[in-house]
């Protein structure tokens, strides 16, 4: 099947999945997702990339993000080469660590960033151990959740610096106000899908937006075809380092 190539241009903006390789864990301990957050803030700065939302779930991790410098490729393979070095020596888990490719969809305007929020911040309560967890509980759940940017969108003192909380000012004229209202928009899904979002994300594997929005992006990407391997955009590097690089790598990554 065509993998397509990615359309980069100033400002576009992404709903990014990465899935550990056969959907095993990339996250085995808050460590790991500490240490992920801690290079995803670095990469972030390196890139100029504004991130918008993000979740980390056991086995993958989702990301909103908008490319200022039409970079995102170039962000996630560091991003992800990064990581898996961590993990690879830390659990002793050779082999790479993620699946050959991430997916990323490129999101058509405002009205889809909005609703891709609470997507990506209900995955903790979507999953299949969530199902017969009653309102209160899922509420529970979500609200305690830590590893996801839910928790900086309903609460000042939860926010973090990496993160561009700008689509809360789509929900009241102060900050204090929308985030109360965010709440309310998450929770309003608890126990539901949001039918019209994720009929927009199953419409196209490489676009999420209107119709138009669609068959626009799939010319612009049949036009970039080459049939060379430019279309598979990104495929993991094999790393290969030293004894001694390794040991200082491991020693730096067991001392965190």
């Amino acid at each position: 099947m065509w993998r397509p190539p990615r359309i980069d241009f100033p400002d576009a903006i992404y709903h990014v999945t990465s899935r550990g390789n056969g959907r095993a864990k990339i996250f085995w301990a808050d460590d790991d997702r500490q240490r992920f957050l801690r290079q995803l803030r670095d990469n972030l700065d390196t890139f100029a990339v504004v991130l918008h939302a993000y979740v980390l779930m056991d086995n993958h991790f989702h990301l909103l993000a908008r490319t200022p410098r039409a970079n995102l490729s170039q962000f996630m393979q560091r991003l992800s080469t990064s990581y898996a070095l961590y993990a690879r020596y830390k659990h002793r888990k050779p082999g790479h660590q993620f699946e050959a490719r991430f997916k990323a969809k490129l999101v058509q305007d405002d009205t889809y960033l909005l609703a891709l929020t609470r997507y990506i911040h209900l995955n903790p309560i979507k999953i299949a151990a969530c199902r017969r967890l009653s309102k209160p509980e899922r509420v529970q759940r979500l609200e305690a959740y830590r590893w996801g940017s839910y928790a900086g969108y309903v609460a000042k003192k939860n926010a973090e610096d990496f993160v561009c909380y700008d689509v809360l000012k789509e929900y009241g004229s102060t900050m204090a106000a929308a985030r109360r209202r965010y709440r309310a928009y998450t929770h309003a899904c608890l126990l539901e899908d949001n039918g019209p979002i994720l009929d927009a994300m199953c419409a196209s594997r490489f676009a999420i937006g209107d119709e138009s929005f669609i068959e626009e992006t799939k010319k612009r990407l049949q036009k970039r075809r080459t049939g060379t391997v430019q279309d598979q955009d990104l495929a993991l590097p094999t790393v290969t380092v030293d004894a001694e690089t390794v040991d200082a790598y491991v020693s730096e990554a067991l001392s965190d």
